[in-house]
């Protein structure tokens, strides 16, 4: 990737623009700097599932070219946020994009920075208009200095595909209307492997294949006395129905199976039952999801919505390596995202509480990098069905 649109957009979103952002909203600095924070994964997913078809695209592209989008807004961005005539300009072209960006999704976008960040709904709104033209004027910007066509477009989106889907929220699938955050930008082109192929060096050899196919075709009744049906490996899928409709196709053994099992057959006698998380992992030293963890959170937003007078603590956990202050506020950093998603996806915050332990509860031995590998966990507690 080339260039790098969320690089980009952190050059113009310094602490003192964000601080002027703040006194527009009339929220606390630090509340809008999370709100920006999701805010632009969320335009920036939101326009490149807008470009992942040949018709969105198009739309796309005019949208970027047209008026509302000046370049004159880039050139100094934070003095149309200094109050007045500039900004209230700023927000209207900027509602007017995000209509046109969005349309009736406009609302469910700005409920999900706000679930995210603690801001008002209406102050994400607001935030989402004066994001907008930035944006979009990146891609315009794009678009003029490489001379991208529609499909150019879609393809410079495309190349952020894994940014986005990581620091997206993770409900922003669902409030487009896309199955799965994996499906954002569209789904990811099949890759096609070659077959190795080599001419025959003689007539005879058209023929060759003939030969151990017969002897094949005579040792069929031997095969067929002497063997033994095998069984396919690899895992082995459970269905499982929530009381609320939804049916979970899971693999056996996994902490959504564990979960959704306990919560339709346990008891209150198992409480508080606590269950660590497999495929949930954090880029090194960040709170930032792998791409391939999004489909554990999908699961788990999905039970806790089917059980909506449940309540959880989710814990984190390292290893011992690096200092053990750093590592105790990763550790609830990290439960804190989590909960920070699943609050996005619709999920009450009040139903969530959070725990970080560091390095302070080992589960194995911090001597190997099997055992620290185990040590570095996230863990949820049902604490109540």
């Amino acid at each position: 990737m080339a260039v790098d649109l969320f690089e980009l957009a952190s050059g113009f979103l310094s602490p003192s623009v964000v601080s002027r952002i703040a006194g527009i909203l009339g929220e606390s600095p630090s509340a809008t700097q999370k709100a920006v924070d999701v805010a632009v994964p969320a335009l920036t997913g939101v326009a490149c599932n807008r470009a992942s078809t040949p018709s969105g695209a198009s739309e796309l592209l005019s949208l970027v070219t047209s008026s509302s989008t000046d370049q004159n807004i880039l050139a100094n961005f934070g003095s149309h946020l200094a109050g007045g005539t500039a900004t209230d300009t700023l927000i209207r072209n900027g509602g007017t994009l995000l209509t046109g960006l969005l349309g009736s999704n406009a609302r469910g976008v700005a409920e999900l920075i706000a679930n995210a960040s603690g801001i008002s709904a209406r102050g994400a709104t607001s935030l989402l208009s004066l994001l907008a033209p930035m944006v979009l004027g990146l891609l315009g910007r794009q678009v003029g200095s490489q001379n991208l066509s529609a499909t150019g477009l879609s393809n410079f989106l495309s190349s952020h595909r894994d940014t986005i889907q990581r620091l997206a929220p993770v409900g922003l699938a669902n409030a487009v209307g896309v199955g799965s955050m994996s499906n954002l930008c569209g789904a990811p082109a099949p890759v096609e492997r070659p077959v190795a192929y080599a001419e025959p060096k003689s007539n005879w050899m058209k023929w060759a294949w003939v030969l151990p196919l017969l002897a094949l075709l005579f040792l069929i009744p031997t095969i067929r006395s002497c063997s033994t049906p095998t069984v396919a490996s690899g895992p082995k899928l459970a269905s499982i129905a929530l009381p609320c409709g939804t049916t979970l196709s899971v693999e056996e053994g996994s902490f959504t199976y564990n979960l959704a099992t306990f919560m339709v057959k346990g008891t209150d006698t198992e409480l508080p039952k606590r269950i660590v998380f497999d495929h949930l992992n954090f880029d090194s030293g960040t709170t930032r999801l792998t791409p391939e963890s999004n489909q554990t959170v999908a699961d788990l937003v999905a039970i806790l919505k089917c059980y909506p007078n449940s309540t959880y603590l989710l814990e984190g956990h390292t290893d011992s390596t690096g200092d053990p202050v750093a590592n105790k506020k990763l550790s609830l950093d990290r439960a804190d995202a989590i909960k920070g998603m699943l609050v996005q996806a619709g999920v009450d915050a009040s139903r969530i509480s959070t725990d970080g332990w560091g390095q302070e509860k080992p589960i194995a031995s911090n001597d190997t990098d099997e055992g620290k590998a185990k040590n570095r966990r996230t863990e949820i507690v049902v604490v109540k069905r």
